[in-house]
């Protein structure tokens, strides 16, 4: 708080204290930015140079002695050209050192920064940063909109300069994980006897970067979990599909746990459609986290809004679900079907139907399809939920409808089966299309 100055929430960070911090100084390292422009970088500061009406944005990357601006958007010279300055002239080390938003009216009153020779030799008045993370929660340095006069920043301006820092943080976070991935191939290629022609390397690492992207399934107490992937036989093509369990602690009112899971499908066969799954994925996971005790389609509101704000523009389908488990054992369901195939669910019983209620798939221009519609359903202990890709049902020369009555009467025929058996039995057994990846995820509800 700065005046008055409201500060927005951002999610939990390794506050480091030291900007030595070896964790944090890896990653930047892996991250491979440094004082030159970067395209992606550029777009983020010019981004906040134009939305906050600023002469001056930067991503800044924090240093152990010195800080650099792989984006910058209205920087003077000599600092334009050089792209970095040592600390002294840093405000952005204090976000980095607190991990947490730091918004300033007027530097040259402000006690933390009054005496920093960015207001001397760079002119900074008002400054707002937002903290930049990686994977593991280290602030590599932040996203800032810079001002030579003094200025109240509006809390729109802040909620919109917050938005695209998430987005920037998911582009450095990618940045990381394709470094992971090539690293890996790299070490495997060297006990491979002979290298594989260059397309099929090519197909080998957009597949290893989807199965890195998908999620270690967690254990959650009264909740057997299983899931599948597979991807398509056809060389050419590379999916996006996915399937996700994040449990969310301390979510619901009454003392149950509350667990949400999703599949989905981006549009589109090739590496950027697996590169844009992480990024939805992740999204989706961090609205899960803010909408936790809210319903499944403010999750998918919230990602819609974030995918349009920061220009993601990604398209596809996707069924997200919150499970809660009532203090008695029993459980609730409600999702919201955003244009994917309906999830079964098998009563212990035997019972098995479709989860119905359809919506528009997400990425359409705003306008077309109406309000998100949320269905509810409880479920007696020992069911069955299953939730799969439209590769399992669909493709060329089949009838998808035909298909997914045969899985529900398969599933139903599984009703006392474990998780692990049930996909695996259902993978085996329908025949699929060699030109889509399948997922397949299964959860006993004990």
């Amino acid at each position: 708080m700065d005046g008055g100055q409201p500060v927005c929430a951002v999610d939990d960070v390794v506050t480091c204290g030291d900007l030595a911090d070896p964790g944090r100084l890896a990653a930047l390292a892996e991250a491979g930015l440094g004082p030159r422009a970067d395209p992606g970088m550029e777009w983020y500061a010019e981004r906040v140079r134009r939305w906050l009406d600023v002469p001056v944005a930067l991503v800044s990357l924090v240093r152990a002695d010195e800080q650099v601006f792989p984006g910058a958007a209205g920087l003077g010279e000599p600092y334009g050209g050089t792209r970095r300055t040592p600390l002294s002239h840093s405000f952005c080390q204090h976000v980095v050192l607190t991990g947490s938003p730091l918004v300033i009216g007027d530097a040259r009153d402000h006690p933390l920064v009054r005496d920093n020779l960015a207001v001397r030799d760079l002119g900074v008045v008002a400054y707002a940063g937002m903290p930049l993370t990686d994977a593991a929660g280290h602030v590599l340095g932040s996203l800032c909109a810079i001002d030579v006069t003094p200025r109240r920043w509006r809390p729109t301006e802040l909620d919109a300069l917050a938005d695209l820092a998430a987005g920037c943080a998911t582009e450095l976070r990618l940045r990381l994980a394709r470094r992971d991935a090539d690293e890996e191939r790299a070490r495997r290629d060297v006990l491979e006897a002979s290298l594989r022609d260059s397309v099929e390397r090519s197909v080998t690492v957009a597949r290893e970067m989807q199965q890195a992207l998908l999620t270690t399934l967690p254990e959650v107490p009264g909740l057997e979990v299983a899931a599948r992937y597979a991807p398509a036989d056809a060389e050419q093509y590379v999916g996006g599909d996915w399937f996700d369990v994040l449990p969310v602690a301390g979510s619901d009112e009454d003392g149950g746990s509350v667990v949400v899971v999703s599949v989905g499908d981006i549009v589109g066969h090739e590496l950027d459609a697996a590169i844009t799954m992480g990024q939805v994925r992740s999204m989706l996971r961090q609205a899960a986290w803010d909408r936790a005790a809210g319903p499944p389609s403010s999750i998918v509101e919230a990602f819609e809004r974030a995918n349009a704000g920061i220009g993601l523009d990604a398209a596809g389908t996707t069924v997200v679900a919150r499970l809660r488990r009532r203090p008695d054992g029993r459980w609730s369901t409600s999702w919201v079907n955003a244009g994917h195939p309906p999830p079964l669910v098998v009563t212990p019983g035997g019972r098995a139907e479709l989860l119905e209620g359809h919506d528009r798939m997400f990425g359409l221009p705003r306008g077309l399809g109406g309000v998100r519609r949320d269905q509810e359903l409880d479920l007696p202990a020992g069911s069955l939920l299953v939730l799969h890709s439209d590769g399992l049902v669909e493709g060329r020369g089949t009838d998808a409808d035909e298909r997914t009555e045969t899985l529900r009467s398969r599933l139903a025929a599984l009703r006392a089966a474990d998780p692990d058996t049930v996909v695996d039995t259902v993978m085996a057994e329908l025949p699929r299309s060699s030109s889509d990846d399948v997922v397949v995820m299964a959860l006993r509800l004990g």
